[in-house]
């Protein structure tokens, strides 16, 4: 039987993918590990490659098109197989049936429309009304560029019937947006609770000064997040109950621990993931959190490399934010949020006032998963690493 060629998910989050090149053509012959096509999905350009030997016997996903996983991308004839060995799929032939100039208007309230679940989600979440909304697709079925199209034009309307209003840009979330737009969606819709700390960090600082000096020979300028990835790290082997996933009412407790680290980008966050920090120390983590970033800003990111994260540490430190409410990256069950450094009066052992530096900390946890009792007992092992390293 001819293979199928699936645009596979790189990462939890990956919903589809944009087909931008086939870098095979129709009939040339391919061996299992070949690359076939380029994708652009949200977070990672790849290719997906040759599931076997064979012939690249038909491609079903033309250039430019947007997929959801899953999808056939295309068809490989193996050993002694010909072209009429690939069945066409039910899907196909509805649409050479179908003449394509035909469109069915779907407005009566006492009908029903016809329209995919992605769609009548979308049409839900952007609260779009679909029975006025024009299917293109196969038989009139509505699609989901039919109801973003409805979206866009709702809101424009919206904007031009008040004259006080003058409209700028009218901008539609591209597929970054869109998956950080879900998961909030859906981490609103969990018992989600947020711990707010802070930490004196002048012991920290005072190492990152002695580590300026040590790393000189490596080129490589240690910075605070570095050092809080790694102490991090080593709280949560006291803590394994935060270093989990929550699915189905189960909750699963790792053995290792694989960081994520969320980075800034032109349009939303991407999370490498730092795997088995346990095991690696404070430059370690500082050189594979330079190289993730080299990845980053030139598109070369790996799908492996954000993928399979535990644990997630979102570090707004630049900023001037002391306190916020990081979003989970489901299924993990806990994430941490770092804020600003800022100065403030404490009292040392003999109780006298002195100026010192404060960072603030958000732990953000699953209630589904966890109680506030495990919870703030990681956070404050978290304080007592920070304060005495």
């Amino acid at each position: 039987m001819p293979r199928e060629i699936n645009l596979p998910q790189w990462g939890m989050a990956m919903n589809d993918g944009t087909v931008v090149k086939w870098l095979k053509n129709q009939g040339d012959q391919i061996n299992k590990g070949d690359e076939l096509v380029e994708i652009e999905s949200t977070k990672v350009n790849a290719a997906v490659e040759a599931p076997a030997d064979g012939i690249l016997g038909r491609i079903d996903v033309e250039e430019g098109k947007l997929v959801p996983v899953g999808t056939v991308l295309g068809m490989i004839l193996l050993e002694g197989e010909n072209i009429s060995d690939i069945e066409i799929k039910e899907t196909e032939v509805e649409k050479i049936k179908e003449p394509p100039s035909k469109k069915i208007k779907i407005n009566n309230s006492n009908s029903k429309s016809v329209a995919s679940p992605r769609a009548r989600n979308l049409a839900k979440k952007l609260n779009v009304d679909i029975s006025n909304i024009v299917g293109t697709g196969p038989s009139g079925r509505i699609t989901e560029d039919d109801v973003k199209k409805a979206s866009e034009s709702s809101q424009v309307e919206s904007s031009v019937s008040n004259p006080s209003l003058i409209l700028g840009d009218s901008l539609v979330n591209n597929n970054v947006r869109q998956i950080i737009a879900e998961r909030m969606y859906s981490s609103a819709s969990n018992p989600l609770v947020t711990l707010n700390s802070k930490a004196c960090v002048d012991n920290l600082l005072n190492y990152q000064k002695k580590l300026i000096s040590e790393w000189r020979p490596h080129k490589i300028r240690p910075q605070i997040n570095d050092l809080l990835v790694k102490i991090v790290s080593d709280t949560l082997q006291k803590h394994p109950k935060l270093n989990s996933h929550y699915e189905n009412n189960e909750m699963k407790i790792w053995k290792n621990i694989n960081l994520g680290v969320a980075m800034a980008v032109s349009d939303g966050l991407i999370v490498p993931v730092i795997k088995n920090s346990q095991d690696k120390n404070y430059l370690d983590i500082s050189k594979e959190i330079r190289e993730f970033s080299k990845k980053i800003k030139a598109n070369k990111i790996l799908p492996d490399e954000i993928n399979g994260s535990s644990f997630t540490i979102s570090n707004l430190s630049s900023y001037n934010v002391e306190y916020f409410n990081p979003i989970i990256n489901p299924p993990e069950v806990a994430i941490l949020g770092v804020g600003k450094i800022t100065k403030d009066l404490s009292l040392d052992e003999d109780r006298n006032l002195l100026e010192s530096n404060f960072i603030f900390l958000s732990l953000t946890f699953d209630h589904r998963a966890l109680d506030g009792v495990p919870a703030s007992n990681f956070l404050d092992s978290l304080i007592s690493n920070i304060e005495s390293i």
